[in-house]
């Protein structure tokens, strides 16, 4: 029985549509004889710039292996990712990737795809849910970032930044509330500043990932606070955004700004002394291995750098923490 109800008859037909399938006729788990095998990565937000390089690397991973591949874009919403996943499973996906808006709403996409017998594993964020393994129950394996790691890398650029300032006041720009990426990432900056006394987070708001959002939230934040040493945001985008309305607000010599996400905007802001630092990440790399990973378990092979130990089963995505002095090694990719 299916977990959640299912997409409205034009979603599923625009997925069929996407994915090229002629015929309803597929079996989970089954491809013929000379058949592309079709996959779907649901991702969640493609107003964000960081998705499209993901999305570009993923297809130049699927046209590498082989495969067909379909997205689907939630915009920020589990119901829709959750009906898109459904649709996937309708249209013959033979594996799905999910990068979930939501890590508790979107265990319905995992439990309709086990339902399903089509293997799924999760990419850049994570489900709240045991993962089963190359042959176990899904999620099968986690693809992407170490966002509890980001977070801590992004903690120790606060406190290079902090050195000498007792105390140091950061006010905090979260992404979207409840998401993989905002509770790890918080999780992680917390604990890493934990040992610094020195330093205070003064206030947290939520910009969403969204540079527009970032700008409103960062106005008020100077509003209400006639001072405070450091703004974080949980990506770049949304950190050059609060940067520039600092700048304008002439309080760029009081306020350092740290970003996450190594985005061209990014890495120019670090290297021109308008961001203090940011933490370099590669959609890249986060979108090619995550088809490349799908694609091994379809086929019945074994995933390149999978981590068996720690939560979950893991393929690794690496991170740098950039600075002035090394943002020229560094270049973004989004």
């Amino acid at each position: 029985m299916n977990r959640f109800l299912s997409a409205s008859a034009l979603g599923a037909a625009a997925v069929l549509a996407l994915a090229g399938c002629s015929s309803n006729s597929d079996t989970a788990g089954s491809t013929s004889p000379g058949e592309k095998i079709k996959i779907g990565l649901a991702y969640p937000a493609g107003n964000e710039t960081y998705w499209t390089a993901y999305i570009n690397a993923a297809q130049e991973e699927a046209n590498k292996l082989g495969v067909d591949i379909t997205f689907t874009d939630a915009k920020s919403d589990a119901n829709t990712q959750n009906e898109q996943v459904n649709s996937l499973v309708a249209a013959g996906a033979k594996g799905i990737s999910i990068s979930s808006v939501e890590p508790t709403a979107n265990k319905l996409a995992a439990l309709a795809a086990t339902d399903a017998g089509i293997p799924l594993i999760t990419s850049n964020r994570t489900l709240d849910l045991d993962y089963g393994g190359e042959s176990g129950a899904n999620p099968r394996v986690h693809v992407g970032f170490n966002d509890h790691e980001i977070g801590q890398k992004q903690g120790e650029l606060v406190i290079k930044a902090c050195e000498n300032i007792d105390p140091c006041q950061v006010v905090l720009e979260e992404g979207t509330a409840g998401s993989t990426t905002q509770v790890q990432r918080t999780g992680g900056l917390e604990e890493a500043i934990k040992g610094s006394p020195n330093i205070k987070i003064l206030d947290k708001q939520n910009n969403d990932f969204d540079p527009t959002k970032a700008v409103d939230v960062t106005q008020s934040l100077l509003q209400k606070h006639a001072k405070f040493d450091v703004l974080l945001t949980h990506e770049d985008p949304t950190a050059v955004a609060a940067a520039r309305v600092i700048e304008g607000a002439g309080r760029a010599a009081e306020v350092k700004v740290i970003g996450i996400g190594g985005s061209k905007d990014g890495i120019n802001a670090v290297k021109a002394g308008n961001l203090f630092g940011t933490v370099w990440l590669s959609p890249g790399q986060d979108g090619g291995f995550a088809v490349a990973s799908l694609v091994s378990i379809i086929k019945g092979e074994a995933i390149k750098d999978l981590k068996t130990g720690g939560e979950r089963p893991t393929v690794e995505v690496p991170t740098v923490s950039v600075t002035k002095e090394n943002a020229e090694q560094y270049p973004g990719e989004w």
